[in-house]
């Protein structure tokens, strides 16, 4: 059996909880149209018959602006040492932004 970390990470709102839950067809998350909703990294453990995978749900990433954002951003963050692979989440009804780049650049290092 093969197993890994998968973090899926995006902005704020794009629909990581929602897609996590598409994924394992039951609900496991808050799911909101406020953003932040998520506060902290949530595992969330993937079966079938030849593989197990473990998806970090991470908080939205947004440029802090106060100790809660900087905290978010920093849960986000760690996820990523943690991962053999980031799905990065976007909204294509939206045009590629600022916190997009920064994404990127975040995923770049």
């Amino acid at each position: 059996m093969k197993s890994g970390f998968v973090s899926v990470v995006g902005r704020a709102n794009v629909g990581k909880s929602t897609l996590m839950e598409k994924i394992l067809g039951e609900k496991i998350s808050i799911i909101s149209n406020k953003p932040q909703t998520t506060r902290d990294e949530i595992k969330i453990i993937y079966n079938d018959e030849n593989s197990q995978i473990i998806f970090l749900d991470t908080p939205g990433i947004q440029t802090p602006r106060n100790k809660l954002q900087e905290h978010l951003l920093e849960v986000s963050e760690d996820s990523l040492k943690d991962s053999d692979i980031v799905t990065f989440i976007v909204d294509n009804s939206l045009k590629i932004g600022r916190l997009d780049k920064m994404i990127l650049d975040l995923l770049e290092k």
